[in-house]
């Protein structure tokens, strides 16, 4: 292995959970001899690829990745990046796509990739509608706390065109568990007949987040294709949002491994 490729793999066993390594950890981690990763530690450190805590004699991520991490996090357009992404769930599926946008109370439709199922109900570019009424809205209004909801939407809240009429406390419990599970549904809610999945994307740097979500007939899936469709909307949220390093799908995330360590240990504990 050449020293920059040790370099690399060294910088590579920092994370979110190991923030700070010893020379002697670094080297049980890569089997590479002691000597030789204190060697090209000490001239990473000199690079600022890496920094010494001066007391504990630990390293930790240098100045020079966050300055190349700022500089490729201004090139990633969040929209550009879904689109990409919204392509590829419309060729897989079949179904219409869209991306969405919150303005107030409603959501606005920026990009539409239209679909090959025979029947499918297509908006236009710029198409606006009750927020609370649609799974794209649901999952960019569940980015803001209960106390702000209160303050934009009414108590109860209508929507003409499928007669709806819903108490806010029912949409807040609603949106409590999108919040949990990162994705949002809307069942005859928009239109009749017509039911769309949808997850939500943010960044680091708090732009505006965009919705993602697939519209399809209600009769056209299946239990299974059903649950297919959330697994891949999901999943490309997921890419996007690593890329963006939207804070709330990394908290998610989080959770998720802490419940899943302390279901490990509850069940070496019974064991």
């Amino acid at each position: 292995m050449s020293s920059l490729e040790t370099a690399v793999t060294i910088l590579g066993c920092f994370s979110s959970d190991i923030r700070e390594l010893g020379v002697t950890e670094v080297a049980r981690r890569l089997n590479v001899p002691k000597s030789t990763v204190s060697r090209l530690m000490k001239t990473m450190a000199s690079r600022t690829l890496i920094e010494q805590d001066r007391k504990t004699r630990r390293y930790r991520v240098g100045l020079l990745p966050f300055r190349l991490g700022q500089l490729y996090q201004a090139q990633v357009d969040a929209l550009d990046l879904m689109e990409a992404e919204l392509v590829d769930l419309v060729d897989q599926t079949g179904f219409t796509g869209y991306l969405s946008v919150l303005s107030g109370s409603d959501i606005v439709i920026l990009r539409v990739r239209q679909g090959r199922y025979p029947v499918r109900m297509v908006l236009e570019v710029g198409y606006r509608v009750p927020a609370f009424a649609t799974a794209a809205g649901k999952v960019l209004l569940a980015r803001h706390s209960d106390a702000e909801l209160r303050g934009l939407l009414p108590t109860t809240l209508i929507y003409q065109h499928t007669e709806i009429r819903k108490p806010l406390a029912k949409l807040l419990i609603e949106l409590a568990a999108v919040r949990q599970r990162l994705w949002a549904e809307a069942r005859e809610e928009t239109f009749p007949g017509i039911a769309a999945i949808a997850a939500g994307v943010g960044s680091a740097d708090h732009r505006q987040p965009v919705a993602l979500s697939l519209s399809f007939p209600v009769t056209a899936v299946s239990k299974k294709s059903y649950a297919d469709i959330v697994a891949r909307v999901i999943a490309a949220a997921a890419r996007i949002a690593a890329r963006t390093e939207d804070p709330v799908w990394s908290n998610q995330q989080d959770r998720s491994r802490s419940t899943s360590v302390r279901r490990s240990n509850t069940r070496g504990a019974a064991a």
